[in-house]
């Protein structure tokens, strides 16, 4: 049948092969294949191949007509491809082999290499035949077994990476962990800390007072002078023992905002009343309120502490004998604080870190302080909604509050 189609092929005017042509093309083509082809007879033996398979199985021409086919198989498949192939003889279809299937080909060398398989069978004057078309897929096979390779390497890799993964949540499962205890401890050691030393604190000032009472006014100059440094000293600690419990207090979020109604003018006085004393010799703390507005609704205790940590900051890092300005003043729903100084001035490479915790200003190392109380007076104007800006330069520091007139009460 296949006869008669290459034969129509070349009939009629238009066809482009005359029926002599046939017989040449046919030749062409299958010495020119790039695919091995071969033709066995019922019983296996090769009648003819193309030059490709030859090459493909390393055979000189002519070298495998008249061998069974089986010759071209591994040694441990060529008994079972004998029963295979007497199957095929007894009912003959059209056949491709090799996907999905591991084939392979033994070479004249005894080499063995995979290939894909696919049969035919035709018929010349009733005798039966089987051609087979044979293609080496060794390049594709390596491919593919890269790429399993890779694949392969790929999952252990993954898997690798998840273990490490699971490692590493470990390890901050347990960091955290050490924090919380760290965390709780410190917090148990600060409250200690604060109430053990409040005591002898107490004592100390209690005994200085005393001391003070019983030792006749102007009798000795010395007398007094140490009793005054005492006392600074004892209100420094306490000061700094009160930075360290509130700090602790807000990170544990029990510092809550409480609004209150405030004459801010009063709070003002009372604080500065205070203040004067921790004042250096010469120095001036002045106060003055814009307008006739003074009342307000905001956190008593947070907002006597902005302000006496920002006043306090001012007597601290200016010399003797120069003014400390606190002015107040409620303008469009918001009570405006400023505190200005003429002290040694913050360092513009200090100023971008001048509100976190524990830093110290380059210039005021040999100031006592603990680096808290900026970031604590923050820490209260967020409570209360509000915030704090700052200009400075030697001889002159600004902190302007801004904060809601009244905060509403709960």
């Amino acid at each position: 049948m296949k006869g008669d189609y290459l034969v129509a092929m070349s009939d009629g005017i238009e066809r482009p092969f005359k029926p002599a042509d046939i017989a040449r093309i046919c030749e062409m083509l299958f010495t020119t294949a790039a695919e091995g082809l071969v033709v066995v007879d019922p019983a296996g033996a090769i009648l003819m191949h193309n030059p490709r398979l030859g090459a493909m199985f390393g055979y000189a021409d002519g070298a495998l007509v008249g061998r069974t086919v089986e010759v071209l198989l591994p040694d441990a498949l060529r008994q079972r491809h004998v029963e295979h192939r007497a199957a095929y003889h007894r009912k003959p279809v059209q056949r491709s082999m090799g996907q999905g299937m591991d084939l392979r080909g033994k070479r004249q060398d005894g080499s063995v290499f995979p290939v894909e398989i696919s049969l035919n069978h035709f018929a010349v004057d009733g005798q039966p035949y089987v051609m087979g078309l044979i293609t080496d897929i060794t390049l594709r096979h390596e491919a593919e077994m890269g790429l399993q390779r890779t694949n392969m390497e790929l999952e252990e890799r993954v898997e690798q990476r998840t273990a490490q993964l699971r490692e590493a949540e470990l390890s901050v499962r347990e960091a955290l962990e050490k924090e919380r205890e760290l965390h709780a401890l410190k917090s148990r050691f600060v409250a200690m800390a604060s109430h053990e030393f409040r005591t002898p604190l107490s004592t100390i000032m209690s005994s200085v007072d005393l001391i003070a009472r019983y030792t006749e006014a102007g009798v000795d100059e010395r007398v007094e002078k140490h009793i005054a440094r005492i006392r600074g000293k004892v209100r420094e600690m306490t000061a700094m023992l009160n930075e360290f419990l509130s700090l602790e207090r807000i990170e544990q979020g029990e510092v809550l905002c409480q609004p209150t109604a405030i004459d801010v003018v009063h709070l003002c006085i009372e604080l500065i009343e205070e203040l004067r004393a921790l004042t250096k010799s010469g120095q001036v703390i002045d106060y003055d309120h814009d307008g006739v507005e003074r009342s307000v609704t905001l956190d008593r205790q947070m907002l006597s502490n902005v302000i006496t940590n920002l006043v306090t900051n001012a007597v601290k890092y200016s010399p003797e004998g120069r003014r400390i300005s606190l002015r107040t003043r409620i303008e469009g729903g918001r009570l405006l604080v400023t505190v200005s100084d003429q002290g040694i001035g913050i360092p513009l490479e200090d100023q971008q870190h001048l509100f976190d915790r524990f830093f110290r200003g380059s210039n005021a190392t040999t100031i006592q302080g603990t680096g808290l109380g900026l970031n604590l007076v923050k820490r209260y104007l967020e409570l209360m909604q509000g915030n704090i800006t700052f200009t400075s330069l030697p001889g002159a520091t600004v902190f302007h509050v801004e904060l809601p007139q009244r905060i509403p009460l709960p």
